[in-house]
C-alpha cells in the first residue's frame, strides 16, 4: 500500500508501475459500472424496444450535463496534482474546497433548468412522438439526482488529483451493486416501468454521495483536507480550473451535441436503427473501459510530473500508455468483429435491429486504434494544463468531419446507415494523426524550454 504522504515520490520513482496503480482500480470500477449498464439495458429491453430508444435519447443530454462538471473536474485534478507535485498542500486543499462548492451550485442550476424545459429538450433531440413521453418519464426522475451525480464527479476528481484510485472504485462498486439490485424491484415489482430504472439510479447515486461525505468530512481519510474555516476564495483557482476544464467541458458538450445530431441522422432510418446503435454502443463501452482507465491516469501523472519539473517522464509515460492502448484496441476490435451477432442476440431477436447493430460494430472497430491516440493525447494536454487542443480536435472531428461526411454519405451518395458508420471511422483516423503530431511538437517545445532554464 502506498503511503499517502509519499505518493507523489513513489509515482515519480516508478512511473510505469504508477500507470497501472491508477489504471487497474479505475478499470475494475468501470467494469462493474459497465455490467450495470448492460443489466440496465437488459431490464429496460424487457419493457419494449421503444423503451431502449427512449433511454438512448436521454444519453446525449445526460452526457451534456455531466460533461460540464467532468471537464471542470479535469481542471481540478490537474491543479491538485500539479500542486502536490510542487509540494503545495495549501493550494491543493483550497482547490478541493472550490470544487465542492462549484458542484453544489452547478447541480442545482442544471436540475432546475432541465425540469422546466424537459419536453422542449426531447423535441430538440429529434425524438419521435411515440418516444417523447417515455423519454420524459425517465428524464424527469433522473434529473433530481443530478446534484448527487455531479458531486460524485467532483469528489472523484479530487481523489484523482491526489492519486487515490481505489477509494472511488470501492464507492462505485457499492453504488453499482445497489443500482443493479434495485432495477428489477422498481421496474417490475413496483411496476414503475422505465421510470423505475431512473429511480434505481438516483437512489444509488445518493448513497454514494453520502459515502463520499463520510470519507472526506467525518473520517478525514484523504491526503487533501477540507478546512473551510481556512477557506479563501480564489479567482486564480477558479480561472485556472476553467482555463483547463472549460475547453474539456465544451469539448464534451460538442460530443454530446454531435451525438444528438448523430441520433437525428440515424433516426432517419427508423427508431429501430437508433435502438440498434444503442445496443451496439454497449459493446463499444467494453473497449472504452481500459482506454478510459489508461488515459484517465495520465491527467494525474502528467500533472504530478509537470509540477515536479520531471518533463523527461512526461513523454516516456505518454508513449508507454499509447503502446498498451494500441494492443488493447487491436485485441478488442478483432474480438468484437466476430462476436457481434451473438452479442446482439442477448438484447433483441428482431432481424432488422440485429443486422443494423452488427453492421455498426463491424464498422466502428476499425476506429479503435485511432480513438486511442486521440483520447490519450488529449489527456496529456490536460495534465500539462492545456485545455484548448482537446477542444479544437473534438470540434474538428465532429463538426468538421463526421457530421458533414455522414450527411454526404447518406443524403447524397445514398449509402444508407452504413454511411454514418463509415464517417465515424474516417473522422477518428484524421483527428488522431493531428493529435499525435500536435502533442509531439508541444513536447519538444517544453523540453527545449526546460533545457534553456537549466543552462
Amino acid at each position: 500500500m502506498i503511503d499517502k504522504s509519499k505518493r507523489v515520490e513513489t509515482f515519480i520513482n516508478n512511473p510505469k508501475k504508477a500507470v497501472w496503480t491508477l489504471t487497474l482500480p479505475m478499470l475494475l470500477g468501470m467494469i462493474v459500472q459497465y455490467l450495470y449498464s448492460l443489466t440496465d439495458t437488459f431490464f429496460v429491453s424487457k419493457i419494449s424496444t421503444d423503451a431502449i430508444a427512449a433511454m438512448q435519447f436521454n444519453l446525449p443530454f445526460v452526457f451534456f450535463a455531466i460533461s460540464i462538471c467532468f471537464g471542470l473536474g479535469i481542471g481540478i485534478t490537474a491543479i491538485i496534482s500539479q500542486a502536490l507535485g510542487a509540494k503545495d498542500t495549501h493550494r491543493a486543499n483550497n482547490a478541493a474546497e472550490h470544487a465542492v462548492l462549484m458542484g453544489v451550485v452547478i447541480g442545482i442550476v442544471i436540475s432546475v433548468l432541465s425540469i422546466i424545459f424537459r419536453y422542449q429538450i426531447f423535441k430538440l433531440l429529434g425524438a419521435p412522438e411515440n418516444i417523447i413521453d417515455l423519454s420524459v418519464k425517465y428524464f424527469q426522475v433522473i434529473i433530481f439526482g443530478f446534484v448527487f451525480n455531479i458531486l460524485g464527479v467532483f469528489f472523484r476528481s479530487i481523489m484523482s488529483g491526489e492519486g487515490d484510485a481505489k477509494t472511488p472504485v470501492r464507492f462505485m462498486i457499492i453504488g453499482t451493486v445497489i443500482n443493479i439490485a434495485l432495477d428489477p424491484l422498481f421496474i417490475f415489482v413496483f411496476k414503475l416501468g422505465i421510470a423505475g430504472a431512473a429511480w434505481a439510479t438516483i437512489t444509488a447515486q445518493f448513497i454514494v454521495t453520502v459515502l463520499y461525505i463520510i470519507f472526506f468530512f467525518v473520517k478525514k481519510d484523504s491526503l487533501v483536507q477540507f478546512k473551510f474555516s481556512d477557506f479563501s476564495f480564489s479567482w486564480e483557482i477558479i480561472g485556472t480550473t476553467f482555463k483547463i476544464g472549460l475547453p474539456a467541458s465544451v469539448s464534451m458538450m460538442i460530443m454530446s451535441f454531435g451525438q444528438m445530431l448523430y441520433n437525428r441522422i440515424v433516426v432517419f432510418f427508423g427508431s429501430d436503427a437508433v435502438a440498434a446503435v444503442g445496443i451496439g454502443m454497449r459493446l463499444d463501452q467494453l473497449f472504452f473501459l481500459p482506454i478510459m482507465g489508461l488515459s484517465g491516469s495520465l491527467v494525474t501523472l502528467i500533472g504530478m510530473f509537470f509540477g515536479a519539473k520531471r518533463i523527461d517522464l512526461v513523454r516516456s509515460t505518454w508513449l508507454y500508455v499509447i503502446k498498451w492502448g494500441e494492443i488493447l484496441a487491436v485485441t478488442f476490435g478483432l474480438l468484437f468483429y466476430f462476436i457481434s451477432p451473438y452479442f446482439m442476440k442477448m438484447f433483441t431477436l428482431d432481424p432488422a435491429i440485429m443486422e443494423t447493430g452488427v453492421t455498426y460494430i463491424r464498422y466502428v472497430v476499425f476506429a479503435y486504434p485511432f480513438i486511442v491516440v486521440g483520447m490519450i493525447s488529449g489527456r496529456v494536454f490536460q495534465g500539462l494544463g492545456k485545455g484548448m487542443p482537446g477542444l479544437i480536435l473534438t470540434t474538428l472531428r465532429i463538426a468538421g468531419i463526421i457530421l458533414p461526411l455522414a450527411l454526404l454519405f447518406t443524403r447524397v451518395f445514398d449509402w444508407g446507415v452504413k454511411g454514418v458508420f463509415m464517417a465515424q471511422v474516417i473522422s477518428s483516423f484524421i483527428s488522431s494523426i493531428i493529435a499525435y503530431f500536435w502533442l509531439s511538437g508541444n513536447m519538444k517545445k517544453i523540453e527545449k524550454k526546460v533545457i534553456i532554464q537549466e543552462v
